[in-house]
């Protein structure tokens, strides 16, 4: 083949080491222009590694990468973009906190980080009409953040973003359909004909060998890191493929119907929400019930209502809707969001819905526990060194294999399938059949959710799904890919229930993460007024806001180091340091202040280059640092003195109008951090970093600049901090901001950020700082003794985030 044409891309003797671990030997991969290859192999036959280096994110061992038929020197990330190469990741590279539009514009933006006006407007529009074109019908919104997408909904924005990469050559989409319906996938394929005409190559890769025969040109099969041959689609069947792959053929065979017990484990009256439509099923003892459809119809709202009716966690409303009379196990095919403990051994994610089978009375008894676990491991064949070794080191179908030991060796008599066999080769999918079959013969219960409609043929009976309704109930030899099809897209009588305007609603008043804390701020200035209507003149305002914007400050230098996904243990005292600076060196020697203030900013950028470049835990280098900060200061000032530069108290003191110079601190503290986060280009980067740093790096961008970049404004911010706390207290002493530390992590959760990265709120942080405050202003009113202000603070604090809890939770169930 291609024999008049040389590739676009090759690869020639590839080697890729973890270790001691060979994942690539000796790979010869070439790519030509216009044409589908179809890459196939058994879980960990090297097919994940292949294409993060033909992406640049892995770099090889050994071997070589020409482009054009020029070697490439240096290939990285960056250099795969530049050479036309996209892809749409298995583990999706997406930012779950950034809105859909905003993880496309990463991919294409532009180097004028601030953007142009009217930029979000445009890169909205463009994002809609591409899901339109490439997906018609999917309605997904644009503005709302990945994290609350579907699984579905995310693999077509991930393939989607895919698409559309600048200068697009080559795309490679891995495991592009796991998780749509097949309509779906049927409109991924019709966008894989368009770019191969349009002379794109195309790598596909999956485990649905139908998939591959149908979309291919040729085929290449991998097996233990290396490529074990080569064929053209039209002359090899999925028999074969199978068979090369080290699998058996399987052909199913009408099996003699077990005796089953008719006594009913769950029955569905009448169920509905915002999501279900007056649903009603049943499923027996000893039967594989299937719940199949269009994607999105409601199979997993009703998996989840059935596991929190089996858990007694239904809702009131729904209590009687849903009855399930038994122990409930639930699987999920999205092994790495809901699914392994990522951190734990095979033998601690199978083991952890089995600790009351093998405790003996409070503790594990570990020889019981681990002939359980060792006893799955050899029935499902593990490929790993042990029942100990780490779960993150298997491929993803012996994690699956984990998550479906877990839920059968739980002892349930209901099982709850979500997806089992998304991205699992055939062999994987053949034993966890298998053992689907031996769990129905122990007279256990399954209802079973697939994308595959082919899958459905496993089961006695099958619920068909569209719009949050049943549209179909079929039986035995009904049940056939065609008949689900069928009556998928039939049209039905019953109108679908849809609350979508009550939903919005709700999401209106809840969704804002600043709510909280500006309600609470409101609430505390309201009570400080109440006991002393004094408090609303302007000296007071003046005083007690300006007691508040070093808190204000203190807490948006914490929140942008939480942003990237540390934290800051140490920024007490680097404000007690910057005390120092301003009322001691920068009064003295205005000059020598100065300087050395910049040098302080250096030292923080240099703090967050050493975290990501050594890899060291943020907490450790901050802790450490802070006996930097202090031993420095005490230099400068070993005891407790200076003053406050006349220039600084003089603009502290300053007013525009009637407003008090710290009010509008506050409001351009609020204001410009939320542009800078929310409405400049950049601040998508330094979101995206916390939140999916691998995604952002595969979309062109350095994680190295964005963190050092965070931890550069995370000084400026505490310069601006120590500065505004020398103006509050006039003089300088090394250890008195060190509250601040504690204070300002308490300020960021109340102001509504997540400690986990990437989702802060700086208006919500600058309320929650304000409020702070005022609580303490509140108790010294109510007379509250200073022994106990601190607990009483932490009680309200306490009590807000309750409040917090209890309404995102309901805007999550209701």
């Amino acid at each position: 083949m291609h024999a008049q044409s040389s590739p676009y891309i090759e690869l020639k003797g590839i080697d890729r080491f973890f270790g001691i671990t060979k994942a690539l030997s000796q790979v010869d991969f070439r790519i030509y222009k216009g044409e589908v290859i179809g890459l196939v192999g058994p879980n960990g036959a090297g097919k994940s590694t292949l294409i993060k280096v033909l992406t640049g994110v892995l770099p090889p061992t050994s071997g070589h990468i020409f482009s054009n038929g020029v070697q490439m020197s240096r290939y990285t990330a960056k250099e795969a973009k530049d050479s036309g190469i996209s892809c749409a990741y298995q583990d999706m590279s997406l930012c779950t906190n950034l809105a859909v539009y905003e993880n496309f514009a990463i991919l294409n933006m532009s180097r004028n980080l601030l953007g142009k006006v009217g930029w979000r407007r445009q890169k909205r529009k463009e994002t809609s009409d591409l899901l339109e074109r490439f997906f018609p019908g999917s309605s997904i919104d644009v503005t709302k953040s990945v994290g609350i997408l579907a699984l579905a909904d995310r693999q077509i924005v991930e393939n989607c973003k895919a698409f559309v990469a600048e200068g697009l050559k080559v795309l490679i989409l891995d495991e592009p359909t796991s998780a749509l319906s097949t309509d779906r996938a049927m409109q991924l394929h019709k966008v894989v004909r368009e770019l191969r005409a349009c002379g794109a190559a195309v790598i596909y890769i999956s485990h649905k060998l139908d998939e591959i025969k149908m979309v291919s040109d040729r085929i290449i099969l991998m097996r233990n890191g290396r490529v074990e041959g080569e064929f053209n689609a039209n002359d090899t069947t999925k028999d074969e493929l199978v068979h090369l792959m080290g699998g058996e053929v399987t052909r199913r065979v009408v099996e003699e119907k077990m005796k089953k017990s008719g006594q009913r484990v769950v029955d569905i009256k009448g169920l509905s929400n915002r999501t279900l439509s007056n649903v009603n099923m049943y499923v027996e003892g000893g039967e594989i019930v299937g719940v199949s459809g269009l994607a999105g119809s409601g199979q997993k709202e009703i998996l989840s209502a059935i596991f929190d009716a089996g858990t007694q966690r239904m809702s009131r409303r729904n209590r009687n809707s849903v009855s399930v009379f038994g122990s409930v196990s639930y699987i999920s095919g999205d092994r790495t969001g809901e699914g392994i403990f990522h951190l734990w051994s095979i033998f601690d994610n199978i083991l952890i819905t089995s600790l009351d089978r093998v405790k003996n009375s409070f503790l594990i008894a570990r020889k019981r526990s681990e002939t359980l676990v060792q006893h799955w491991y050899d029935k499902l064949k593990f490929k790993a060194e042990g029942i100990h070794s780490p779960i993150a080191s298997l491929s993803g179908g012996n994690q699956q294999k984990a998550l479906l030991a877990r839920g059968i060796a739980s002892g349930a008599n209901l099982i709850l399938l979500n997806d089992p066999t998304a991205g699992v080769d055939v062999g994987t999918k053949q034993e966890i059949y298998e053992l689907l079959r031996n769990a129905k013969a122990e007279g256990k219960s399954m209802i079973l959710y697939s994308t595959e409609d082919a899958e459905m043929e496993i089961c006695d009976r099958a619920y068909v799904m569209r719009g949050g309704m049943v549209v179909a109930h079929l039986s035995e030899e009904e049940i056939t890919a065609a008949n689900i099809v069928h009556a998928s897209f039939e049209d039905t009588d019953g109108k679908v229930k849809s609350s979508t305007s009550e939903k919005n609603r709700r999401e209106g008043i809840l969704s804002s993460r600043a709510a909280l804390p500006v309600a609470t701020m409101l609430l505390m200035i309201l009570a400080n007024v109440y006991l002393n209507p004094k408090i609303l003149s302007y000296v007071s305002i003046r005083m007690l806001v300006g007691t508040a914007v070093p808190l204000v400050f203190a807490s948006l230098g914490q929140m942008f180091i939480v942003l990237a996904g540390d934290i800051d243990m140490g920024n007490g005292y680097s404000i007690g340091l910057v005390n120092v600076l301003v009322a001691v060196v920068l009064t003295e020697n205005p000059l020598f202040g100065v300087i050395s203030i910049a040098v302080f900013i250096s030292a923080y950028i240099f703090m967050g280059a050493l975290i990501h470049l050594r890899k060291i835990p943020a907490i450790v280098v901050t802790l450490g640092a802070q006996f930097i900060w202090l031993g420095v200061a005490l230099i400068f000032s070993p005891t407790p003195g200076g003053h406050c530069p006349e220039w600084l108290a003089a603009f502290y003191r300053q007013r525009i109008s009637f407003v008090p110079m710290p009010v509008i601190l506050c409001l351009l503290a609020a204001l410009s951090c939320y542009y800078l986060l929310y409405r400049s280009q950049y601040g998508m980067i330094l979101r995206g970093i916390g939140n999916n740093p691998e995604a952002v790096e595969r979309s062109g961008w350095s994680h190295l600049a964005a963190k050092m970049t965070n931890y550069g404004l995370s000084a400026l911010m505490v310069v601006l901090a120590g500065t505004t706390f020398t103006a509050v207290c006039l003089s300088a002493d090394a250890n008195s901001a060190a509250s601040y530390c504690m204070m300002s992590i308490a300020t960021i959760i109340l102001g509504g950020c997540e400690m986990s990265g990437g989702i802060v709120e700086p208006v919500g942080v600058v309320a929650g700082a304000i409020a702070m405050s005022f609580i303490t202003t509140l108790l010294a009113f109510l007379k509250v003794a200073s022994n106990y202000q601190t607990a009483v603070m932490g009680l309200i604090l306490i009590l807000v985030l309750t409040v917090k809890l209890v309404t995102t939770r309901w805007r999550v169930v209701a």
